[in-house]
């Protein structure tokens, strides 16, 4: 790319994020996070050019992220996203005048980390408030320990009876199991509205955002009287469940799917084979289904 200072921000947007999908390869999971983010920014920064982007308007998105409740570490993942963006073009030749860089403001990381979770007993209380699709989102999730960023782009290709299997966080495979009732209900949803793809859409065939996904997950949870409830809760709470039927730290790591080298690259291969049966003793035996 040459050195351009009128460049519009969509096309930089788009340049950005072919960057970061064919040269730095980032997962499914990252690219759509990063989506999220660039749409987010534009639609709150009345910039048309990078050249004319101010520091005053990415301090002025950073506090509309706190208005809306977004806690601290949400926002400065954001911030990152953007920022990374900036430093791309900034090597690349692209002047941006009116902005500086070390004047954006991060904010202080002092609340503390929420550990909220739900037992077995509580979501079964949830479900009983939850339409079709809001049950499966809540039922897999807390079945299989989705991230939602996993759950908002589940496809028929992921499935194979009971099994999801897809590449997760880090570019990880990532296998789970769902529970038997599960199963049946998603069948019953996928030929209910002959899905041929990803699972969840729109009357008009677009995917539901994972903000949609989240408003629809939450909407059940308050009616229940949780008011405090977020997804990424589920996969805490699948963990919790796990731990309490007995799982070994090795379960817990591959069930979760976590790439940590230092602590899961010892045990990568332990489960091969075992996936299943994992799920079926520490989340779906000696329950009803």
């Amino acid at each position: 790319m040459t050195k351009n200072t009128i460049m519009p921000i969509e096309r930089a947007f788009d340049e950005y994020l072919e960057y970061c999908e064919f040269t730095r390869r980032m997962s499914r999971q990252t690219l759509s996070a990063k989506r999220w983010v660039m749409r987010d920014f534009r639609a709150s920064v009345p910039a048309s050019s990078l050249s004319e982007i101010t520091t005053q308007q990415v301090n002025n998105w950073i506090a509309t992220q706190a208005r809306r409740g977004l806690n601290s570490r949400t926002i400065n993942t954001r911030i990152c996203h953007v920022v990374a963006m900036f430093r791309y073009f900034r090597d690349m030749g692209v002047e941006m005048p009116e902005l500086k860089i070390r004047h954006i403001v991060k904010q202080k990381e002092t609340e503390p980390i929420r550990r909220v979770f739900y037992t077995r007993e509580q979501i079964e209380q949830v479900l009983g408030y939850c339409n079709q699709i809001q049950w499966l989102l809540v039922k897999l999730s807390f079945d299989c320990g989705l991230r939602i960023t996993e759950l908002r782009n589940l496809r028929l290709m992921n499935i194979s009876d009971r099994m999801i299997v897809f590449v997760g966080k880090g570019g990880k495979r990532r296998e789970v199991h769902m529970s038997r009732e599960a199963r049946e209900r998603l069948t019953q949803w996928i030929v209910s509205r002959r899905i041929d793809d990803y699972l969840w859409q729109k009357p008009n065939g677009t995917l539901l955002s994972v903000e949609e996904l989240r408003h629809l997950m939450r909407q059940p949870f308050y009616l229940a009287g949780f008011r405090n409830f977020y997804p990424h809760a589920l996969r805490h709470s699948f963990a919790t469940d796990i731990q309490r039927n007995g799982a070994t730290l090795m379960e817990s790591q591959e069930m979760l799917g976590h790439s940590n080298a230092v602590i899961t690259q010892r045990y990568l291969h332990g489960l091969d084979g075992q996936m299943a049966a994992c799920f079926e003793r520490l989340k779906f035996g000696g329950v009803a289904q």
